[in-house]
């Protein structure tokens, strides 16, 4: 069995939390392989101690803690390794996992390294987080980042520029300890629709998605979409500019307040978080998808929305180079005027988005789990060779 760890997950107050992994931990087991996921739920408590093990809907163990000092417990992974070691068994009614995969190396691939040497078994990383190339060099936890990156059997970047920025930050690493495997997306889910191309439509639909969580402020930049609807509303005040955005949390009573005072309040629609179903529905509903994010290891929406045939306005980062180009939308710097003027460039000159542009199939959760059971494959038979590079760990 392969024990599969992570921070992020989805659960009923943050139900898009590290979608991304759930749906990567669905296609593993899609094609067979042994998986077992432990989802650490750190946050805040008003006891200084309280720890819970339980069962998620679709079987995930979640260790859950809460704790008045959550943020020292969630930075100092070597305490979760000592109580999973001293209570798996009782806890689970399982075996020792013969391997882990971990999920982003801060602090769930620390935390793989630590139980790696303790039952002296190997692990692998699968790299999502836009912020890893920074933490390996972090003042308190770069040496920390390294090592685990540089002990594990393979690191699993989910993009060809999320690999490219580790491999230079990590040097002592061979190239071939890389591989690059992408986030699943059930494809199917989103269906290309044929648009009717109307330019300088009086009405004008535009959709953005991301989560609204505080910690994302700096790197999703809805307040910019904001800014650029009341650029547009001044300068076409004749044309009406509906803004929907799909995403909750903290930020969101400090956006629309943002919206009131730039007087463009009643031109957004504020859905909070979808399903898949209902977020396709979205899709088909807009002329043009807006993302105007600072940094991103993927960006599964804008592959989802180009699937669906919609015309994509995107910041002009690494992550977006290969998907979004003349035939499925702009790229423009991440500034309110710059974003206004892709608007109203897709709103003069649609763009018709071919079907099947991307080759998508790719994502399917079937080849996704496929590249990752040969990772397995290489890493189980790389151990029973006696080719472990993980050092033993004593109590």
């Amino acid at each position: 069995m392969i024990l599969w760890l992570t921070y992020w997950y989805p659960d009923k107050e943050n139900p898009v939390r590290g979608n991304f992994i759930r749906a990567q931990w669905k296609a593993v087991r899609s094609v067979g392989c042994e998986v077992e996921l432990l989802f650490i739920d750190i946050a805040k408590g008003k006891k200084m101690m309280e720890v819970n093990w339980t069962r998620g809907l679709e079987g995930e163990i979640i260790l859950k803690v809460r704790s008045r000092a959550w943020k020292t417990i969630y930075h100092t992974p070597i305490w979760a390794a000592k109580l999973i070691t001293r209570k798996w068994a009782d806890k689970t009614g399982l075996d020792q996992p013969t391997a882990i995969h971990a999920n982003v190396v801060f602090p769930a691939g620390i935390l793989a390294e630590h139980l790696g040497r303790r039952w002296n078994i190997p692990y692998v990383i699968t790299e999502h987080w836009s912020k890893a190339g920074k933490w390996t060099r972090h003042k308190l936890f770069g040496k920390k980042v390294r090592s685990s990156y540089e002990e594990a059997f393979a690191i699993l970047p989910v993009s060809k520029h999320l690999s490219e920025e580790l491999q230079n930050k990590l040097p002592k690493i061979v190239k071939d300890n890389f591989r690059i495997i992408p986030n699943a997306i059930d494809i199917n889910s989103f269906k290309y629709l044929k648009r009717k191309l109307e330019p300088e439509k009086k009405r004008i639909k535009i959709l953005g998605v991301a989560s609204l969580i505080s910690s994302n402020a700096l790197l999703k930049r809805v307040d910019f979409s904001i800014e650029a609807l009341s650029i547009l509303k001044r300068k076409h005040p004749n044309i009406i500019w509906d803004y929907t955005h799909v995403g909750s949390g903290s930020r969101l009573k400090v956006l629309q307040d943002y919206a009131k005072g730039l007087g463009v309040d009643d031109n957004i629609n504020w859905l909070g978080s979808l399903n898949s179903n209902q977020l396709y529905e979205e899709y088909c509903k807009a002329d043009i998808f807006l993302q105007p994010s600072k940094s991103e290891t993927f960006g599964i929406v804008v592959l989802e929305a180009i699937e669906t045939g919609l015309s994509v306005i995107a910041s002009d980062i690494p992550a977006f180079k290969s998907w979004v180009n003349e035939k499925t939308g702009v790229r423009v710097k991440l500034n309110p005027n710059a974003i206004a003027d892709g608007v109203e460039g897709l709103w003069k000159n649609p763009i018709a988005v071919p079907k099947d542009v991307l080759e998508s199939k790719k994502y399917a959760p079937t080849e996704v789990g496929a590249h990752i059971k040969e990772v397995y494959d290489d890493l189980l038979g790389s151990r029973q060779n006696g080719k472990s590079s993980v050092k033993k760990e004593s109590n």
